[in-house]
């Protein structure tokens, strides 16, 4: 999940687009990128695509673009189509149904680093973190990127 999660920043740093990192509260991991309510979910979707595609090219061994688990065979999945009308994921900040009353919690990029466990952010230690460091996702309802800005750099690359 880590490694995965880098490979996805460095994408969007190539791109010069800001990501937001949080916990899914359970095993995986999800990846914000401001838009500012200025794209449609098409233009999206095919964005977060291109940015998944990227990242799964710099890490191919463990990362795959197919939905079926079957299909991937145990490798991670990019879930580009978590951006469609409808779709539901554990918001920041929200309890989550596991042991431990795991929390999906915003995180700045150095704790995305190798040791990081979910399962360290609870019920109860969450609120501390909020005490200590402030809402760290506020920049996710922050000036939003410029997709077509980053396309084209990406391009030049």
């Amino acid at each position: 999940m880590v490694e995965t999660a880098l490979a996805v920043k460095e994408v969007l740093d190539r791109a010069d687009a800001v990501g937001f990192p949080k916990t899914s509260g359970a095993t995986g991991m999800h990846i914000y990128v401001p838009l500012e309510a200025r794209y449609d979910y098409e233009t999206a979707g095919r964005f977060a695509h291109l940015i998944a595609t990227l990242a799964n090219q710099l890490v191919p061994d463990f990362t795959s673009l197919e939905r079926s688990p079957a299909k991937r065979q145990g490798k991670v999945y990019l879930d580009f189509l978590q951006n469609k009308r409808g779709q539901t994921l554990a918001a920041p900040y929200s309890i989550r149904p596991r042991a431990g009353a795991t929390v999906s919690t915003p995180l700045y990029w150095s704790e995305v680093a190798p040791g990081l466990d979910p399962r360290d952010f609870t019920i109860r230690t969450v609120p501390q973190r909020i005490e200590k460091a402030g809402d760290i996702f506020a920049g996710v309802l922050g000036p939003g990127i410029r997709m077509e800005r980053c396309i084209e750099t990406l391009e030049r690359l």
